[in-house]
């Protein structure tokens, strides 16, 4: 039996199909970051990761990857991804387990990862691949530890590059540590995440999930005013709005998770590197959508914000390029059947990198987000979070200290703004 490869691109229009019944099982995704890169170029993002960690090549290794699913299931399924890579990658052993602190694991909830029956795969560059069905117990808002042993010199590995939580190596030559439960031999760390990239469950399909699609806003992103280190406020805290959100419906009793395909640094219409930009910011959305979105499982709902990096980044958007770009993507996602939701571009004034004119446009576009936008919804995350004195700006009380992004506080209110009642629950009979 091969191992299930996953194509990452899905385009097609929805077609007519009988509602499935409520109680029938499939696949959920519950946790998901997209893969934004590996480290190719000479930036400094490409040597450290936003807590200055180095970046080193994986050879020979084992990496505890840490990462907290919002819904909850007793079967689970992990997807790694290759897909910024330039050699095949072997995982020779794989386990996934309950995270206790630090790298160390949940005793007695270790359990091994199969690829098509076998305990080792080899991704070839620019894939992604999904594991087999595996019994273990999945609860929302509690991490996970997914551990890879990468056999060889694969290089520097496909990652999320701005995580906001802690994951863990050995170093480099220390072999298999995948069924360590004491984590001891983890002795480095990272704030980047290498490889996994979703983890999905078996539920009824009354369950469903919503997609929180964005940049650094949606990746939680906190910044100093100088852009980096990241803060260490708001790390291993999970405080990203699409995280508070996700506490909300479950508080709601809603059965939806939240999957978080936001990309620091991303843009609508240009891929990571165009203009100058470090190349760890990932394709434009109009090209990863099917990738990263259209391969999730189980999705109603999309929620979009995105735009600041297009008004403020060389080449910047005009008006009419950035709602054109909104246009196209909500489009796709209607040919899917998927709700959206669109957010509404947050402020930015007295922000150091904003152009000339950038405040007239951001109005613009969001006029445009409230008035003449296709999307099924609005969210205006730029009435919850600006400066009631200044629009211009956000509320002191909300801003992260880069005048861009926001503290702890401002992401709550960002998830406390989405209208409940506008997300779609899984249609089924």
């Amino acid at each position: 039996m091969a191992s299930l490869v996953v194509p990452l691109a899905a385009p097609g229009a929805a077609t007519a199909e009988p509602l499935p019944s409520c109680s029938a099982q499939d696949w959920l995704g519950v946790w998901a970051a997209a893969p934004s890169d590996a480290s190719g170029g000479t930036d400094d993002m490409d040597r450290y990761d936003l807590s200055m960690n180095p970046k080193s090549v994986v050879r020979d290794e084992t990496i505890r990857a840490i990462l907290t699913p919002t819904f909850g299931g007793t079967t689970a399924r992990v997807r790694l991804s290759n897909r910024f890579g330039t050699v095949p990658v072997t995982f020779t052993q794989a386990t996934v387990a309950r995270r206790a602190a630090g790298p160390a694991l949940v005793p007695d909830t270790l359990a091994p990862l199969t690829f098509g029956g076998n305990r080792s795969v080899t991704v070839a560059p620019g894939q992604d691949v999904v594991s087999d069905p595996v019994d273990v117990v999945v609860q929302a808002f509690e991490p996970l530890a997914v551990s890879l042993h990468v056999a060889g010199d694969i290089g520097k590995p496909t990652e999320h590059a701005v995580a906001r939580q802690t994951s863990y190596l050995t170093p480099e030559g220390a072999g298999d540590h995948t069924g360590d439960v004491d984590g001891d031999a983890f002795t480095q760390r990272t704030t980047s995440r290498p490889f996994v990239s979703g983890v999905e469950v078996l539920a009824p399909q009354s369950d469903g999930a919503v997609v929180a699609l964005g940049d650094s806003i949606t990746d939680g992103y906190q910044a100093v005013p100088a852009g980096a280190p990241e803060t260490v406020e708001g790390i291993d805290a999970d405080g990203r709005w699409p995280d508070d959100l996700a506490r909300r419906l479950a508080a709601a009793d809603r059965p939806l998770s939240v999957l978080n395909l936001g990309i620091a640094g991303n843009r609508v219409l240009q891929d990571s590197a165009v203009g100058g930009q470090p190349d760890v910011q990932g394709a434009a959305v109009i090209r990863r959508l099917d990738a990263d979105l259209l391969t999730q499982s189980g999705v109603t709902t999309v929620i979009w914000i995105e735009g600041i990096n297009d008004l403020f980044m060389t080449p910047t958007a005009t008006v009419e390029e950035l709602t054109g770009g909104y246009r196209d993507v909500i489009g796709r996602l209607h040919s899917r059947g998927l709700r959206v939701l669109l957010g509404t571009i947050t402020p930015a004034g007295g922000n150091s990198s904003a152009p000339p004119g950038s405040e007239e446009v951001r109005q613009a576009v969001n006029a445009w987000i409230r008035e003449e936008s296709p999307a099924d919804g609005v969210v205006d995350f730029d009435a919850a979070v600006r400066d009631p004195a200044d629009p211009s700006r956000i509320n002191p009380a909300y801003d992260g200290s880069d005048h861009l992004h926001f503290n702890l506080a401002g992401y709550q209110a960002m998830a406390d703004a989405v209208p409940l009642e506008l997300i779609a629950d899984r249609a089924c009979s």
